[in-house]
């Protein structure tokens, strides 16, 4: 059988060519939309040296009954707060919004390491936190998220909810996994393969969908600059009428 080591150095060799692929593409796109494809270059980035590191067993240390792998900690949590972070702001809500949602899937993520490391309380705990995180952020998405994004235009509006149920659909499967591995239904190579599996999806797959619908917010930000202008040309104007006027 193949080794999971094997597996996750095939991962990150499919990480590394993804980034610098995904590097070229942001590269030609126009100069103010590359500060939204940067990140997502970044992430697959760091998944490709964390799973390699992983692969390698860098950075593996014990806490309560069972190991935590830096590598996976390093790239789980980079890029799940991000891609949620994305899909609120790609809505128009306020910071706070934003950070709270990162704030939410930091705790998810966390709650997954203790019903992995920890039994009893706190592997309940843990659980809880995942299952109880995952349905305020369908809650959040679908409420005053979505009505942030209803008052957007309407292509930004579609891009919003398209980056939503991406996220939340991927990360939805990546639970259902988490549990059955907690559960111990996988096999070492069967979890192996099947966790790369999801996580090249959520983060190749997003950024490439973002990749493909960034314009959409440049589109935005030109609406923004051209009802800017008409207001201005329409007051300049009226003030004349008002001048010939007396």
């Amino acid at each position: 059988m193949i080794e999971p080591s094997t597996v996750r150095f095939a991962s990150a060799g499919i990480y590394a060519v993804s980034a610098v692929v995904l590097l070229a593409l942001a590269r030609r796109k126009p100069a103010d939309l590359r500060r939204y494809c940067y990140p997502f270059v970044a992430v697959v980035a760091v998944a490709g040296v964390g799973i390699a590191s992983w692969g390698a067993g860098i950075g593996t240390f014990e806490v309560g009954t069972g190991t935590l792998e830096a590598g996976q900690l390093l790239t789980d949590y980079v890029a799940y707060p991000f891609l949620f972070g994305f899909a609120a702001f790609v809505a128009g809500v306020s910071r706070r919004y934003v950070g709270g949602i990162v704030a939410i899937t930091v705790v998810m993520r966390i709650g997954y390491d203790f019903a992995e490391v920890f039994a009893g309380p706190l592997a309940t705990a843990g659980t809880l936190g995942i299952l109880v995180g995952y349905v305020t952020l369908v809650g959040l998405f679908f409420g005053p998220v979505a009505s942030a994004a209803a008052r957007q235009a309407p292509e930004r509006e579609l891009f919003y909810k398209k980056t939503r149920n991406l996220a939340l659909f991927a990360f939805g499967v990546l639970i259902a996994w988490a549990m059955l591995q907690i559960a111990g239904l996988f096999d070492q190579f069967t979890a192996t393969v099947t966790l790369e599996y999801l996580d090249l999806l959520l983060r190749v797959g997003f950024a490439g969908f973002v990749f493909a619908n960034v314009e959409t917010l440049a589109a935005e930000a030109e609406a923004e600059v051209g009802d800017a202008g008409d207001d201005a040309g329409r007051g300049a104007a009226a003030t004349v009428s008002a001048s010939s006027a007396d």
